[in-house]
Formats: structure tokens, sequence, C-alpha cells
């Protein structure tokens, strides 16, 4: 049984990957391109419920800029198409550089960058 859970998961992932590489092209690059993508997705989540749960969460909520990141990466469900899935990744990635861009400007800037976490993202997107 457990082996035809697993025949049955390998077999999942890889329909999965061949549509996501049909949707852009079945180059390798593409593939790394999207997994890319998804970590930026993943790194714009865990950075918005830092600074959701921050002490500057509410001077943050005060931009409409800020609720409307959250809303777009925390409250949102997965269930999307292959093309609307890589066209939110892209935005997903746009939207990370434009925040940390925001982050590490003055006044907050000094003080964001004590943080490695935010010094390595500066490192990986900018």
């Amino acid at each position: 049984m457990e082996n035809e859970l697993l025949a049955f998961e390998v077999s999942f992932l890889k329909a999965r990957l061949s549509g996501t590489g049909k949707l852009l092209g079945s180059s390798h690059n593409s593939l790394s391109r999207v997994s890319h993508m998804e970590e930026a997705e993943q790194d714009m989540i865990l950075l918005l419920r830092r600074l959701g749960s921050s002490p500057l969460a509410p001077l943050l909520r005060w931009r409409g800029n800020f609720r409307t990141l959250e809303e777009r990466y925390l409250n949102t469900p997965e269930g999307q198409g292959s093309a609307e899935r890589v066209a939110h990744l892209e935005a997903a990635e746009k939207d990370l550089v434009l925040l940390l861009q925001r982050l590490v400007r003055p006044p907050f800037g000094p003080l964001f960058r004590r943080r490695k976490s935010i010094r390595t993202l500066e490192e990986r997107y900018l």
C-alpha cells in the first residue's frame, strides 16, 4: 500500500512538473526559474508575517500598500491554474524586490539591516 502511495505521489509530481515545463518551455532553466519564483513567494510570505507581528505592524497597516500585500499573499487560497500560478509567482518576486527596496531605505533602513535575514534577502534579490 505504501509503495502504491509513493508511486502515485511520484507520478503526480512528474505531471505537475511537466505541466509547468510545457507552460514555460521544457528547458531546465525555466524549471529552475519557477523554483526561484516559488522561493521568492515563500520569502515574501515569511517577511510579511514577520512584519505583521512586529511592533511596527500598526504603522505598516496604516499604509494601504502593506494591507494589499497581506491580502494578496497571506489571505489568498492556493487553488490556481498553472498560467495563473506563474503570473502570481512573477508578481510575488516583483513585489518582494519593491518591498525590500523600501525597507532598506532611510529612515528605517539601518534598523532593518541589522537583522541577518534582511541582509540575506537583500543579497539574494537586490
